[in-house]
């Protein structure tokens, strides 16, 4: 997920792109669901030039996705599972080719960090090279397929059509890993939180429009984990760790009396959260939102084992 959408001022304007962005999101999925690697100093990069070679014996970790994974540098949370995980393996590598930007559709054809390559052929190619030395591979990928529908010509056409084929992208890519990575590999995806929970803070309007687009984006995650599963891919429920559906427990905050979602948005995102008005654009972890994430995917992965 990253900073595409440009923000106005004006909260009237915001506040129609996010209704507008909300009613894309419930109009599809009502129609969708009746119709059917030396050391963590990888920060992500997406070209197979920046990608270490594994050293004999020594394990490796692959992470792949848009800027969630390397939003943060070598606070990732991609690094940050790694130092997690080398008690299980002391000599734990990371790969990270996570680009911010990225979408099914470049990751699959041409990376935005991997000129006259992709992210998914570069992954591709170095699981099979490194076949019985890969220890996990983690994803998060499909936030930015549908985000600049809002401001396409026939923005319901554009979601819809968007997130189907964001839909068979996504299994076409977890397929495509399995098979290069073989079948004893834990490939690991997690869902997303909701990044325009700060707007509860500003005028009515705004509020009741970050409220409604709770279970809009619960839906996406459902999809999102859907797709997961289908391919035996686990999924590190993120939008649980950040709360992002509790709207009825309140909690003091600096914002005064907030949702528990609200409150976790304004400290997990690199949004601007200020009483009284809509949220400063942002859709990114900050530091203490990539542990969270971090936490998450250790407690979905539990223990981690050798490589086969």
């Amino acid at each position: 997920m990253e900073h595409q959408l440009m923000r106005c001022n004006a909260d009237s304007v915001k506040v129609g792109r996010i209704f507008l962005l909300i009613s894309l999101i419930s109009t599809l999925f009502a129609a969708y669901w009746t119709t059917m690697v030396a050391g963590a100093a990888s920060t992500g990069s997406g070209s197979v030039d920046s990608i270490p070679p594994a050293q004999a014996r020594q394990p490796v970790y692959l992470d792949l996705g848009d800027s969630v994974g390397m939003w943060n540098g070598e606070r990732s949370y991609p690094n940050l599972v790694t130092a997690f995980f080398r008690k299980d393996l002391p000599r734990l590598q990371l790969v990270n080719l996570a680009c911010s930007g990225e979408t099914t559709q470049t990751m699959m054809a041409h990376s935005l960090c991997a000129p006259g390559g992709s992210q998914l052929r570069n992954a591709v190619s170095f699981l099979r090279t490194h076949r019985g030395a890969v220890a996990l591979v983690t994803i998060d990928i499909g936030g930015n397929d549908v985000v600049n529908c809002v401001s396409a010509a026939n923005p319901t056409t554009c979601f819809t059509k968007n997130l189907v084929v964001m839909k068979g992208q996504l299994t076409y890519i977890l397929d495509a890993l399995r098979q290069a990575a073989g079948p004893s590999v834990p490939i690991v995806g997690m869902n997303v939180f909701d990044p325009l929970l700060g707007d509860w803070l500003g005028p009515r309007a705004s509020r009741t429009e970050a409220s409604t687009g709770v279970s809009a984006v619960s839906m996406l995650d459902s999809t999102m984990s859907a797709d997961y599963r289908a391919v035996a891919s686990p999924v590190a429920d993120v939008a649980t760790a950040f709360a992002s559906t509790d709207m009825t427990h309140f909690v003091s905050s600096r914002w005064g009396r907030v949702p528990v979602a609200v409150a976790r948005a304004c400290t997990l995102l690199d949004i601007t959260c200020h009483k009284g008005q809509s949220e400063g654009f942002g859709d990114d972890p900050d530091g203490a939102g990539a542990r969270v994430i971090a936490r998450t995917f250790e407690t979905t992965i539990g223990h981690l084992r050798p490589p086969a």
